[in-house]
C-alpha cells in the first residue's frame, strides 16, 4: 500500500507536488522499480515530465545543467543503492557548481533494513560530502512532501553562483 502524506496524498504524490511548487522543470534518471515509478507517475501528472538518462551522473549533469540555466532546482530519480553510488560523481559536480539538485532514491524501511543486504548502504552518509542536505522518507506517518519542500529550499540556498 502507497504510504500516504499529510492530506491523504500519498508520499509520491506529495514530493510530486513539492517539485511543481518549487518550480522544477523535469525529472532526470534511471529509475529503479516502486516508488520511482509513482513518483515519475504523480511528477507527470502535475506536468513535469521524466527525461531517461543513460547513466546516474549524466542525469545529475543535466539536472544541474538546467537549474544553472533556468535559475530553479533540478531533479533527479534513481533507484537505491548503486544508483546512488552512480550518481554521486555528479553530485559532486552540481556541489562544486552550487547548482541546486535533488536527488530522489528509493530506499529501505526500518523493518527491511534489518534483514536486507543487497543494495543497502547508507546513502545520507556517502552522499553528505557533496550534498547540503538529506532525508530519509521511508517510514510509515512520515512527510515525504514537507521534507521534500525542506530539501529544496536548502539546494536553493546560498551560497548559490550570482
Amino acid at each position: 500500500m502507497p504510504q500516504q502524506d499529510h492530506g491523504g496524498m500519498t508520499g509520491a504524490a506529495a514530493v510530486a507536488e513539492a517539485l511543481r511548487a518549487a518550480g522544477v522543470a523535469r525529472l532526470y534518471g534511471v529509475p529503479g522499480g516502486g516508488s520511482s515509478l509513482d513518483l515519475i507517475e504523480a511528477a507527470a501528472a502535475r506536468g513535469i515530465p521524466f527525461v531517461l538518462a543513460r547513466q546516474e551522473t549524466a542525469a545529475v549533469i543535466m539536472a544541474a545543467t538546467e537549474a544553472e540555466l533556468g535559475g530553479r532546482p533540478g531533479a533527479v530519480v534513481v533507484t537505491r543503492g548503486p544508483g546512488v553510488g552512480n550518481a554521486a560523481n555528479g553530485m559532486a559536480q552540481a556541489a562544486l557548481d552550487r547548482a541546486p539538485v535533488l536527488l530522489l532514491a528509493d530506499g529501505f524501511p526500518s523493518a527491511e533494513r534489518a534483514f536486507t543486504t543487497h543494495q543497502y548502504f547508507d546513502h545520507a552518509a556517502m552522499l553528505a560530502p557533496v550534498s547540503k542536505a538529506q532525508a530519509r522518507a521511508t517510514e510509515a506517518g512520515g512527510a515525504p512532501g514537507a521534507q521534500a519542500a525542506a530539501l529544496l529550499d536548502a539546494a536553493m540556498a546560498a551560497p548559490r553562483p550570482a
